[in-house]
């Protein structure tokens, strides 16, 4: 269910570690009524805003933290030289 959420929600699956990690064990055979592909669906709708303010913020945050690493990578190479 979960990595049928994120599917719909980030057109990606989670990782099946840390899902295992939050919601179970790995392999199990147990199928929750929430597993319905229409309920996914329905899911999905209700929080899309949601999502795509938290995906926009989650990038935000990976373009502020690569543009720290570079300033800090070449403030390093201008002390070196």
């Amino acid at each position: 269910v979960v990595k049928r959420l994120c599917a719909h929600l980030f057109d990606r699956q989670g990782s099946q570690n840390i899902i295992v990690d939050i919601f179970g064990q790995k392999g199990r055979m147990h199928r929750s009524h929430d597993s319905d592909p229409d309920i996914i669906a329905a899911v999905a709708e209700q929080y899309s805003q949601q999502a795509k303010d938290h995906w926009q913020g989650v990038l935000k945050n990976i373009e502020r933290v690569k543009q720290d690493y570079r300033k800090n990578q070449k403030r390093e190479r201008t002390e070196d030289d």
